[in-house]
């Protein structure tokens, strides 16, 4: 069951049908989470201590929000971020779920906010901030709400909310948008708007589904021309 609510939670829903105790659900995440190294970091959940010194752990406290580290386009922005935050970068976490890619930047030094929809993201987001030991700011919010520029956006959402607003967000960074949650022959679309909008990508990454190589998600690395 819990293979199933980890699949359905990539496309950002829930489509299983069956309802879900609340008081079943942390004993569920302990049972069948473990230890995950997208390198450099590790994703621990927050019982777990890592005693290795090569990897940068993340520790995480899960309710219902998405952003475990299980998912390929959460696991491509993780492999992005070192890549293009620096020490110093304002960067905003759009739909930051249980802000596992916040704190990521702000583990490379970041200014971090993070604005999700739902407010049960946002509290977990404090939570794990907290675990962490990084400073975020955490709030509830829509794309509409957002009235900064930042260095880096940082965008893992479903095809459909870059329908809606790709050019809202395309004139909130200032050095590098980080896209993913890109699936299959959506690729074609995100290479199109860009295209429309004066923008180069300069990084692609792809990465299937566990077990289904042929459902590829994509994350893109973009930048004004």
């Amino acid at each position: 069951m819990i293979n199933n609510i980890f699949e359905d939670l990539g496309a950002g829903k829930i489509v299983l049908e069956e309802d879900i105790k609340e008081e079943n659900w942390e004993e569920i995440w302990k049972e069948n989470f473990k230890p995950i190294e997208i390198p450099p970091f590790i994703i621990l959940p927050e019982w777990e201590i890592y005693e290795g010194k090569d990897l940068i752990p993340i520790r995480l406290k899960i309710a219902m929000a998405f952003g475990t580290g299980l998912h390929p386009s959460t696991q491509i922005m993780l492999s992005l971020i070192p890549k293009y935050v620096s020490q110093g970068d304002k960067v905003i976490d759009v739909g930051c779920g249980t802000g596992i890619l916040s704190i990521a930047a702000a583990k490379f030094g970041a200014e971090v906010d993070a604005i999700d929809i739902e407010r049960e993201a946002v509290e977990e987001c404090k939570i794990n901030a907290w675990e962490n030991g990084v400073s975020i700011n955490c709030w509830q919010g829509s794309i509409e709400d957002i009235s900064k520029t930042y260095d880096v956006v940082l965008s893992n959402l479903q095809m459909e909310i870059f329908d809606k607003y790709f050019k809202d967000l395309k004139d909130k960074f200032k050095k590098y948008w980080l896209i993913s949650g890109i699936f299959k022959d959506e690729k074609e679309k995100i290479i199109k708007m860009c295209q429309n909008n004066d923008l180069d990508i300069i990084e692609v990454q792809s990465k299937p589904e566990i077990g289904k190589p042929d459902d590829l998600w994509h994350g893109f690395v973009i930048k004004h021309k």
